[in-house]
């Protein structure tokens, strides 16, 4: 049996508009080419002229559609889900024609692609990936044999480096902030200067993973682009021990929140919790701070950076900060290379002459 296919009837190049005599005539319509599909004489070109599958002579259902049904079923938070649709719709549509999916070419997809306005390599890749996305979800369900993304090149890029605070910058921020802006928003920086969590996992605590007797805070969730999500980042919850800065900053923040039981920080201005966006918009109130105070421009998410680096300087372990911040040890060591004590290598150093010393006097 054959699938259902979806066109559109044209009179004078024009649409026909859905009247009962039109309805009539679509169902007569329709029963006539069933009879000449049956009979296999139906000519696709003849009935439906302006159609994508009129000249093509595939029987793959249309981009759009695939596209669309990619969405649909495509098993990610409802906030990423919201970006994809708003992509899908904005740049792939408008730079893709709608026509069967197996006639969709490499070359194709690189045109569209090398026509964005990309503001890094990743943001290129990202949306590379996106549609390669469709393309195997196409694949996979038997409607093409190959996926015309593959061969296409990834861009190359570099992450931005960590670039941290010193401990005398962050008291000035921090003096600054207590002395110009409301002080919801003194609490929020000094808690997450010496927690380094990840702003979206800042956001979505609340009260209740707060332990104050052991000093320590649960992480499980995540809020982006104002949708709280009950997983983190790397889709594993961890406990946080908590630095005497931190707890300081929330027992402040008690007075604000703590009774409502629910969300822990606050937008001063809205009395509910932080947007995402707000807080992540540094023309809020940290390039102002940054600005005022002299201080070399830094994006916030350095104040993660900061807390690490500043926890390597004093000789903490680097397999604790890794779960502080809830990174394998991998990557913290591919992230913070850089500021592994100096002194830690002298006295590995120390070790080894020791041991060769030892062996070679044997």
């Amino acid at each position: 049996m054959g699938k259902q296919r979806k066109e559109t009837l044209y009179f004078d190049n024009a649409p026909l508009s859905p009247t009962p005599a039109n309805i009539k005539y679509a169902r007569r319509l329709a029963a006539e080419i069933r009879l000449k599909i049956t009979a296999g004489v139906f000519d696709y070109a003849t009935y439906f002229p302006h159609s994508p599958h009129a000249t093509s002579g595939s029987t793959a259902p249309l981009l759009f559609d695939v596209m669309d049904k990619w969405l649909q079923l495509h098993d990610v938070k409802s906030s990423t889900k919201s970006q994809y649709t708003t992509r899908i719709n904005s740049f792939w549509k408008t730079g893709l024609k709608n026509i069967p999916i197996d006639l969709i070419r490499y070359s194709d997809i690189l045109e569209v692609l090398n026509s964005g306005s990309w503001s890094s390599g990743k943001s290129r890749n990202n949306e590379l990936s996106m549609i390669k996305g469709v393309f195997t979800f196409a694949v996979r369900d038997k409607i093409i044999k190959e996926n015309p993304c593959d061969e296409i090149e990834r861009a190359a890029y570099q992450s931005p480096r960590p670039d941290p605070f010193d401990l005398s910058e962050v008291n000035s921020i921090l003096q600054y902030i207590g002395e110009h802006r409301p002080e919801q928003i003194l609490n929020i920086v000094q808690f997450t200067f010496f927690t380094g969590l990840r702003t979206s996992e800042t956001l979505a605590l609340r009260w209740e993973s707060i332990d104050f007797q052991k000093r320590e805070v649960l992480i499980e969730g995540g809020n982006v682009y104002d949708e709280e999500s009950d997983s983190t980042k790397t889709f594993e919850s961890r406990i946080v021990k908590l630095t005497s800065k931190a707890l300081e900053a929330l027992n402040r923040q008690k007075a604000f929140t703590f009774l409502q039981g629910a969300h822990i920080f606050h937008d001063p201005k809205t009395n509910q919790p932080w947007a995402y966006a707000k807080i992540t918009d540094v023309r809020n109130f940290w390039q102002i701070t940054l600005k005022a105070l002299g201080i070399r421009y830094r994006r916030p998410y350095n104040m993660r950076h900061t807390y690490a680096t500043i926890g390597l300087m004093s000789g903490a372990k680097p397999g604790f900060l890794a779960k502080q911040l809830g990174h394998s040890q991998r990557m913290f060591f591919t992230v913070y290379a850089k500021w592994i004590s100096s002194d830690d290598d002298d006295r590995e150093m120390a070790k080894l002459e020791e041991e060769i010393k030892r062996s070679m006097a044997a």
